[in-house]
């Protein structure tokens, strides 16, 4: 198709909006069902856009609508515009009002039963007009396709393009019930973990060896047992159970070492994870950066779980006795 100019009399923003929740929902009749109008008018501003831009921006058969190469172009760059206005929009529409309105949030799922579900109440009675959905999943969610404002998130993957804010150290240590090391022995150093059942967390990103580290270097361990898992709370159950030796996150069984119900194994060792990484972070879009609604979600949060994945240097000194 010949290029024409962009005829002043379409509505490009609308047409583009329907354009995007086409090739979400993958159907023409679904977007016209959702927007209350005919098959063929939103059939109309798509081709509307086609002809101002002169290049075919879907592939249409009768059973599925896929994207061109135009197309691509086209929805990647519609859907950060589109997002960009509704910021603006929401931005605009914040300033005289106290915060309010949906609020999406992130975060993996034994953090967010631990540690978010106890601040959701207190959040929502301190902002009772916003409405928060909070989503838990141990799979990163893309916050611009899944309509996110906030991630909780470990580790410095999937950071590029986002503001974050370091909630705290995510510490790791190898744990075992006290019970287990009584009967199996408790080691000295990481070569002696191939006479212990270690218990593995795994994950399609993630490096099957523990990683350990002290004053003499870095040493590296590939841990051998009968439970391998990618859930990190049932994990954690069969080690309190005393089947044998696991590596968590500060965060998921500080009140088990204080308690007794875990000991730290190797605690004069650091343990290193590429998959959990350094740190615990906030994350959000650039162009969230303004939201009056986000921002005393940021900061409640950041309030309540700072330094919530290391330990302090009493509790160090009490875990190496």
């Amino acid at each position: 198709m010949k290029q024409k100019p962009i005829d002043p009399g379409v509505d490009h923003l609308g047409a583009m909006r329907a354009f995007v929740r086409v090739v979400e929902t993958g159907s023409f009749s679904a977007v016209a069902k959702e927007t209350h109008v005919s098959t063929s008018t939103v059939a109309r501003k798509v081709s509307a856009i086609e002809e101002a831009l002169g290049v075919p921006l879907l592939h249409r058969t009768t059973h599925s609508v896929t994207l061109t190469e135009a197309g691509r172009i086209y929805h990647e760059r519609a859907i950060t515009l589109i997002a960009d206005l509704d910021d603006t929009l929401r931005v605009v529409a914040e300033l005289n009002a106290q915060p309010s309105g949906p609020l999406k949030l992130t975060a993996p799922v034994a953090f967010g039963r631990r540690y978010l579900a106890p601040l959701v109440a207190p959040f929502l009675e301190q902002h009772p007009t916003i409405q928060l959905d909070v989503r838990l999943t141990d799979n990163h969610n893309d916050l611009v396709a899944g309509g996110f404002d906030l991630d909780i998130h470990e580790g410095e993957n999937y950071l590029d393009n986002l503001i974050v804010h370091r909630l705290s150290r995510n510490d790791s240590i190898l744990c075992a019930s006290p019970a287990y090391l009584d009967r199996s022995g408790r080691p000295s150093v990481p070569e002696d973990l191939a006479k212990l059942n270690c218990l593995r967390y795994v994950h399609p990103e993630g490096d099957p060896r523990w990683h350990f580290v002290n004053d003499a270097g870095r040493q590296s361990v590939l841990p051998v047992g009968n439970l391998t898992t990618d859930h990190s709370e049932l994990l954690l159950e069969a080690t309190c159970a005393g089947l044998g030796v696991a590596e968590f996150e500060i965060w998921l069984v500080r009140d088990l070492l204080a308690s007794g119900q875990l000991e730290a194994v190797l605690p004069r060792y650091q343990m290193q994870s590429k998959l959990t990484g350094d740190f615990i972070y906030l994350a959000y879009l650039t162009n969230r950066r303004s939201s009056a609604k986000l921002r005393v979600l940021k900061d409640f949060l950041a309030d309540r779980l700072r330094n919530v994945g290391e330990l302090s240097e009493k509790e160090i000194q009490k875990i190496r006795g």
